[in-house]
């Protein structure tokens, strides 16, 4: 009989998980608490990295489909000044395609290949033998447990796995915006850009022809820069009105953290994505790491024939990598507590060095994800 794995998270990494153990010919059922999936209205980073998981597990051309590949990064002072370009073309790809669209396609894949999704399914912890917990007292057994249940996993904190949730102290605000027709024929409409105006941030990223992604950053503290107000961000970045102005007011806030832990399984439980290893969004590789680490966690498992010993290789193959990706997020971030005129000579060094460049890059194009397929 088929191994059943017992998962807690219907989100991106639970999903990529679910359907890469599927696609191996196990038993497959994603607990998910809300009644549908957890779809924001936002857009998401796929690189180079993600987007070869996707390409592995048969959903790449759903999951990107409307996606506008982007070859182009500015950072922009306050008055419009570009003082940062890098161009990113040759083997690293970047998509930001929809979140809903991501989301649907890993779940039809999911389904496709006969796993199961259960709504209103709360899981509240786990046990080391292999055992799901669940809000009505009931519970399941499996081969293996997966808790991909966020940055507030009941599966972790019930195994007594977390190390520390450390504050990013900074406050995220995303959206959705519709896209102008005329943008599809600018530069600046068609690059991913970051505004800066002192340690605020205003990034925006172009996902389709119709809609773009927007993401304001303050510190904590800063009374002004949030909660979200349109006329004072319009007055604090002029030439980024165009974008401030399609701005909605029912976005989706964060205040950032980053999680460690102190194993990444524990028995016949493993953790991932944000349960095991949340970061901040500065490198836009928080979908991208869950994706690598569920495909990852499926090839050593049936690579090892065990699921102890997938285990164990899964996290000395993994984790390392991880959390440097986590840190360099993490430093990435700590830019906007720097003074101006030091935070834009890091960019424009950052920008002139391919030695920088390749390492922070290293997560999406220079190592591929294990259990990959080759690049085509």
């Amino acid at each position: 009989m088929a191994q059943r794995v017992e998962i807690a998270g219907g989100g991106i990494g639970g999903l990529a998980a679910g359907l890469a153990f599927a696609r191996r010919g196990w038993r497959v059922r994603v607990h998910e608490q809300d009644a549908d999936l957890r779809i924001l209205g936002a857009g998401i980073y796929i690189w180079e990295n993600g987007l070869r998981v996707l390409e592995t597990l048969g959903v790449y051309d759903r999951a990107i489909a409307g996606a506008i590949r982007l070859t182009r990064r500015e950072r922009r002072n306050a008055d419009g000044t570009l003082f940062g370009l890098e161009t990113m073309t040759g083997p690293g790809r970047l998509y930001v395609p929809l979140r809903r669209t991501l989301l649907e396609a890993l779940r039809d894949g999911l389904v496709a290949a006969g796993g199961e999704i259960v709504f209103d399914s709360r899981p509240t912890g786990a046990d080391p033998a292999g055992r799901l917990h669940f809000a009505d007292g009931s519970s399941a057994e499996a081969d293996l447990v997966i808790g991909a249940d966020g940055i507030n996993s009941a599966v972790r904190d019930s195994l007594g796995l977390l190390k520390s949730r450390r504050p990013v102290h900074q406050h995220a605000y995303r959206v959705m915006i519709p896209r102008l027709p005329e943008e599809l024929t600018t530069e600046r409409g068609t690059a991913i850009c970051e505004h800066w105006a002192g340690a605020r941030r205003l990034l925006y990223a172009p996902c389709t022809r119709e809609h773009a992604y927007v993401q304001l950053t303050t510190l904590r503290g800063d009374d002004w820069g949030n909660p979200f107000d349109r006329g004072f961000w319009s007055r604090l970045l002029p030439e980024a009105a165009w974008i401030v102005e399609r701005i909605p007011e029912d976005g989706k806030s964060d205040w950032l953290e980053l999680v460690r832990v102190h194993a990444w399984s524990k028995g016949r439980v493993a953790l991932v994505g944000d349960a095991a290893a949340a970061q901040p969004p500065f490198l836009g590789q928080g979908g991208g790491m869950a994706m690598c680490t569920a495909l990852a966690l499926a090839h050593h498992v049936e690579a090892t024939g065990d699921v102890a010993r997938g285990l164990a290789a899964w996290e000395a193959g993994e984790r390392r990598f991880t959390e440097w990706v986590q840190t360099v997020s993490w430093t990435y971030g700590e830019l906007a507590r720097a003074p101006a005129g030091l935070r834009t000579a890091a960019f424009r060094i950052i920008a002139g060095s391919e030695w920088i460049k390749r390492k922070t890059l290293r997560a999406a194009v220079a190592r591929p994800p294990t259990g990959a397929m080759a690049p085509a």
